[in-house]
Formats: structure tokens, C-alpha cells, sequence
């Protein structure tokens, strides 16, 4: 079993929803995403000679990566503008997992067991669970929520690909997030009222940042040990520390139906751990250290055929 990979993603799930929580309780919201933007923009070309350049083969993959994290950072916008945290976070987080399982079996010919699939439905459903009653959301409201979970759910499989062509997940992570700098620019052209520089929130900004730029890095490392549709779904376990960030720090109600799937989420989670340990026991292998750039006449590992898949 992987145990570092899955300990990893489960606390980039707490970093996701800290800087989501931090954008939806900020008063200026288009302001904030474009400060984050232009630091994590800038934190990633600082780290370039760190990391270099990535395979050719990935260059696509990082485009079209790119333009989907722009637009899943202007829906975010959209989908905060007026629905509450605790329930527009949730639908976008939930329909995520299972599109990008199909991706994953569409696009990469990835196979998830029955227990896997168990798992995911199970998470799906707990943060599902938390659109009905009172917590439900009008259409106009709902329909940008399952389009950021759309994106979400693109942008992995995208990702994913290309990873595994890179040769290294820091590079191409980097990569990504230096395509940031463009948000602020882009919001200008929208008509939002952004200011390139904003010094009063920066300091807010560039802390959300580094915890998207830390959480995704770690997502995308992830995704070379573990199947591409359970990293996903351990990922969306961050509706768990959506609602307590939700009840101790932006005041909204704990009700029975959040601590309902609560207990689906937790269930889901135990069945793909336990999956992977039955894996575990029967293969041995050992979790590779962040790829960084090769020295020169280092040669890479073929581990194309291996990455990301659940055997």
C-alpha cells in the first residue's frame, strides 16, 4: 500500500479547501484570485531553474492544462459570487471523482476493481447528500458548481497524461501554475475591477497560492502510485475540512445531513485504503522521490506502463 502517497493527498485536501475558504470569505473576490494568481504565477518562475523544463511530449498537456485552471479559477468566481461554501463546494468537489474515473477508463485505459469503484461511489454520494434539503441550490446557482466539477474532473485526466510524459511532476507543475500570470491580465479584459499589484492583499493571496500550488503538486505526484480516479476521490475528502472550516471560522451550521455524509465520505475513503492494502500485499514496490531533472547521462526509468494504474 502506499501509505505516503495517500497520507500526502489527504492533507493536500485540507490545503484545497483552506485557500477555497480563504477566496469565498475574502470581500473582494475577483481582487483576491488575481493577487493569488500573479504570486503562485511568480512563486513558479522563481522555482524554473529549480526545476527546468519538462519532456517535449508534455508541452500540450501543459497547455491545454493551463487554459482549463484559468477557467476553473473564473468559475470558481462565479460559483462563489452567491451560493454559500458548504454547499457549492460540495457539488463541484462531488461529480469529480466519477468523471474522472471515466476519463481515466476512456482515455488510459485504467481498470478500477469493484472495491475502488465502491469507494468512489461512496464519496460521491456522501457530498451529493449535502445538496438536498435546505442546503439545495437554485439552478442558476448549481449550474457553475458541476461545470468547476467538470473542470476539475478535465484538468486530472489532462494532467495525469501528461505527468507521465514529462519525466518530471515538478517541472510540469510548475509549468502549469507559471500560466497564473495570465488570470489577472484576463480579468481585466472581463471588466472585473482588479489591480495588478495589491499590496492589502497579497500577503492573504500568496499564502492561498503556495497551498495550490503545494496541494496540486502533490496530487499530480500521487497519481504515479495510486489509480488517477482514487487519488481523486481521496482528494474530495477536503468537504470534510470544508465543513469544519465552515463552522468554526465563517459561522455556518453543522446540520445532521453534513454529518451523514460526513460518515459516507469516511466509509468511501476505508474501502479505497483497504483496496490498496489488498494490493499492497500481493505486490511489492516502492515509492519513488519527486522526480527532478536528470543530470546528464542519467538515464530515466521505463515506468510508462506502470504509472498511475491499479493492477
Amino acid at each position: 500500500m502506499h501509505v505516503s502517497a495517500i497520507v500526502l493527498v489527504l492533507l493536500s485536501a485540507l490545503l484545497h479547501a483552506t485557500w477555497n475558504a480563504q477566496l469565498k470569505s475574502d470581500k473582494d473576490q475577483a481582487q483576491f484570485m488575481s493577487s493569488m494568481s500573479l504570486a503562485v504565477g511568480a512563486i513558479s518562475l522563481l522555482c524554473v531553474p529549480l526545476v527546468g523544463l519538462p519532456s517535449v511530449q508534455s508541452w500540450p498537456c501543459i497547455a491545454l492544462s493551463g487554459a482549463l485552471h484559468i477557467l476553473y479559477n473564473f468559475l470558481l468566481l462565479q460559483k462563489y459570487k452567491n451560493a454559500d461554501f458548504s454547499s457549492a463546494y460540495p457539488i463541484s468537489r462531488g461529480v469529480s471523482p466519477v468523471l474522472v474515473s471515466v476519463g481515466a477508463f476512456l482515455f488510459m485505459r485504467q481498470h478500477l476493481a469493484l472495491l475502488l469503484l465502491a469507494g468512489i461511489g461512496l464519496i460521491s454520494c456522501g457530498i451529493l447528500l449535502q445538496l438536498t434539503g435546505k442546503n439545495k441550490l437554485s439552478l442558476p446557482l448549481t449550474l457553475p458548481a458541476f461545470a468547476t466539477g467538470a473542470t476539475i474532473a478535465a484538468y486530472t485526466v489532462v494532467d495525469t497524461i501528461g505527468v507521465q510524459r514529462s519525466e518530471s511532476t515538478a517541472s510540469y507543475s510548475v509549468w502549469i501554475f507559471a500560466t497564473y500570470l495570465f488570470v489577472p491580465a484576463l480579468l481585466r479584459i472581463l471588466r472585473f475591477r482588479v489591480r495588478f499589484l495589491d499590496r492589502a492583499s497579497m500577503p492573504k493571496a500568496a499564502c492561498g497560492g503556495a497551498f495550490s500550488l503545494i496541494a496540486y503538486t502533490v496530487v499530480l505526484w500521487a497519481t504515479h502510485f495510486v489509480a488517477v480516479g482514487t487519488v481523486s476521490a481521496l482528494r474530495e475528502t477536503s468537504v470534510l475540512w470544508a465543513a469544519a472550516i465552515g463552522r468554526v471560522f465563517l459561522g455556518e451550521e453543522l446540520t445532521q445531513r453534513k454529518i451523514a455524509s460526513a460518515v459516507l465520505i469516511c466509509c468511501g475513503v476505508i474501502l479505497l485504503v483497504s483496496s490498496n492494502a489488498a494490493k499492497g500485499g500481493t505486490e511489492t514496490s516502492s515509492v519513488q522521490p519527486m522526480v527532478w531533472p536528470r543530470m546528464e547521462g542519467q538515464a530515466w526509468p521505463d515506468t510508462s506502463g506502470e504509472l498511475g494504474q491499479v493492477r
